[in-house]
């Protein structure tokens, strides 16, 4: 595969703000539709009504979509907004699952709006299935949704933790490991916020979804901290700007190959496959497009952003305090220590601290002075400094 990033001479580093700012700008976009427009939670989440029907035959594996799509249909024309699952044993399904979205309305309570839904979907589905009974209807409570609810953050939340100290472990750093965590933590909010601006439906699969972006977000974060840490080795004299930069021009082939591929692997799903499974492939198609961008534009800059500032406070200590940027104005390196000009001398110590003439040096074709000779004119000289 030809590599189109490899060699070339772009600056991603240096326009790290501006990746900072594109993530900045969308992540308060989702966070104003989150604030104003609240998010559009499911019936897992929000609690409803739980109803089960008993199909006369059992439904065949090859027709278990066709059968809840048109078990859809029938539900759809009775106006109830509801989830269908097909349920049963180990041999043999033959049971319809149906959550419906219970709201109260004045003068009535959740019972009596789930027994009119009740009254209205067993005549549809009858019409599509005939000698389908209904053998179980009840309300779920919104505590089991609360629950469900704190048991989804506090995945997500330990999942990141035991990436965190994962990472801590294989580069011994915490900048790596904190870089990382950002990156997970920006993917995350960047999917509620695109759900909340498309008001699409958080159930149990958005957490599933949820879960996998972290994944694969930390999985390509370590793909390009690897080649980073592999050139740190390999190249002593440059900054650690100038390695990162070019480990992510060595690696952005592969982590764009990736994500498209994946991407049009769940593209087909989303517009071929069916509609319960539209909002979890929806959250994967967000959630790997974030993540390969944080990873590129985010993780690594990041950690630029600190080893540039670890950088400068070990630059300034071999400099003796004084700001680097001073330093580079004077012309000095940031890594050569200054030396300060030894103090002159008083006119008597410059006398006796004065160095020794060195022996003449024979010229070409006459024989050296010999050793008893130089002594003597050196005892010579000695004697003409003393008086």
């Amino acid at each position: 595969m030809v590599d189109l990033f490899r060699g070339r001479k772009w600056d991603l580093v240096r326009y790290r703000w501006i990746w900072f700012g594109l993530s900045l700008a969308l992540l308060l976009v989702g966070g104003v539709f989150w604030a104003v427009r609240g998010l559009n939670y499911g019936i897992d989440f929000t609690g409803g009504g739980l109803v089960t029907y008993q199909f006369e035959q059992p439904v065949p594996q090859g027709q278990q979509t066709a059968t809840l799509a048109r078990a859809r249909e029938a539900i759809g024309s009775s106006g109830v907004d509801a989830q269908l699952q097909l349920a049963g044993t180990a041999t043999r399904t033959d049971q319809l699952l149906v959550r419906t979205r219970v709201e109260p309305r004045a003068g009535q309570d959740s019972d009596a709006v789930l027994t009119e839904q009740r009254g209205k979907m067993l005549p549809s589905l009858q019409a599509a299935f005939p000698g389908v009974e209904e053998i179980a209807g009840e309300m779920v409570s919104p505590v089991v949704s609360k629950e469900l609810i704190r048991n989804a953050v506090l995945a997500v939340a330990w999942g990141c933790i035991f990436i965190l100290v994962w990472i801590r472990i294989r580069y011994f750093d915490f900048k790596w490991a904190s870089s990382a965590l950002v990156a997970l933590v920006h993917d995350v909010l960047v999917l509620i916020g695109v759900f909340a601006i498309t008001q699409k439906e958080i159930n149990s699969p958005f957490v599933a979804a949820a879960l996998t972006v972290v994944g694969y977000s930390v999985h390509d974060t370590i793909v390009i901290f690897d080649r980073i840490r592999e050139n740190l080795r390999l190249r002593k004299g440059s900054t650690f700007a100038e390695t990162a930069n070019i480990s992510l021009l060595e690696t952005m082939a592969r982590s764009v190959n990736t994500v498209l591929t994946v991407l049009l692997v769940l593209v087909s799903v989303y517009l071929l496959g069916g509609v319960s499974i539209r909002n979890f492939t929806f959250a994967l198609i967000v959630g790997m497009v974030a993540g390969g961008y944080s990873s590129i534009f985010n993780a690594a800059q990041l950690l630029v952003v600190l080893k540039d500032r670890e950088e400068r406070k070990l630059a300034a200590k071999r400099t003796g305090g004084r700001p680097v940027r001073e330093m580079a104005e004077r012309g000095v390196p940031a890594r050569q220590r200054v030396r300060m000009a030894p103090k002159p001398l008083a006119p008597e110590a410059a006398e006796e601290e004065a160095p020794e003439e060195k022996a003449p040096v024979a010229a070409q074709g006459e024989e050296p002075t010999p050793r008893s000779e130089r002594k003597k004119m050196k005892a010579a000289r000695k004697r003409k400094r003393r008086f």
